[in-house]
């Protein structure tokens, strides 16, 4: 019996160490196919640099870490930037434009606008009304062109303050002057667009019309009256 026990042992001890592990396997097939290997190697190397680079930036990006915009349109523009910067946003002045309607630094715009939702620390971007007005070149002689040139040039630099003065002229609709504060506009000259411009434009003056014949009856008439006067004097 104990040589019987003996024998199955060492039979399964040999099975054993015959049996390929799977590690041998591996190193069989990948010199049998090594091209494949690479490949499923590369696949996976892949795969796990995509996940790594979704990870990071969802990290970098605060991805799903969004807030809404607040809305302040029409406030000032410390009020803003206060108000913004204290939600966690980031602010910059990125233009400012003339308006008559708002007063000088009042937002006129933001940019996301109030109300929409992104990612918090974002940069908002404002539009407020100038503190002063823009000013414009006069690139063109503004004398010795017709009423109608001259406001359409001026209406394209956006000033909209003309005054037309009428003077006394053998051309009629001709600008004779162009002012501003009581000087001459000359070429190169800046002036803001709320400026108020006066045109000195000519006009032929209306003289009344004179019936010739009626005239001339009246002449002949006060011509007879004063020849019978002195006729009846000579008499006398």
């Amino acid at each position: 019996m104990h040589v019987r026990f003996s024998t199955s042992k060492f039979l399964r001890t040999q099975m054993t160490q015959d049996k390929p592990s799977s590690g041998h396997k591996l190193a069989r097939f990948y010199r049998k196919h090594p091209v494949v290997c690479h490949i499923v190697f590369m696949c996976i190397v892949f795969l796990i640099i995509g996940w790594g680079t979704m990870i990071f930036l969802d990290i970098w990006t605060a991805h799903g870490d969004t807030t809404v915009v607040p809305t302040v349109v029409n406030t000032s523009t410390q009020y803003a930037e206060a108000q913004l910067r204290a939600d966690g946003f980031t602010v910059e002045v990125s233009d400012s434009v003339y308006d008559e309607k708002y007063p000088p630094g009042t937002v006129i715009s933001t940019w996301p606008r109030g109300g929409a939702t992104v990612k918090s620390g974002r940069e908002i971007y404002l539009t407020i009304a100038s503190y002063e007005p823009r000013k414009v070149t006069i690139s063109m002689p503004l004398t010795n062109i017709s009423s109608r040139q001259a406001l359409k040039y001026l209406e394209s630099l956006d000033i909209k303050n003309v005054r037309i003065v009428n003077v006394p002229s053998q051309y009629a609709d001709l600008v004779l002057g162009a002012k501003y504060k009581g000087k001459e506009l000359s070429m190169g000259q800046q002036i803001p667009i709320n400026a108020e411009v006066e045109l000195e434009v000519g006009t032929v003056p209306n003289f009344p019309e004179v019936d010739v014949d009626a005239e001339r009856d009246s002449s002949i008439d006060r011509y007879n009256d004063d020849d019978t006067f002195s006729t009846s004097a000579a008499y006398d």
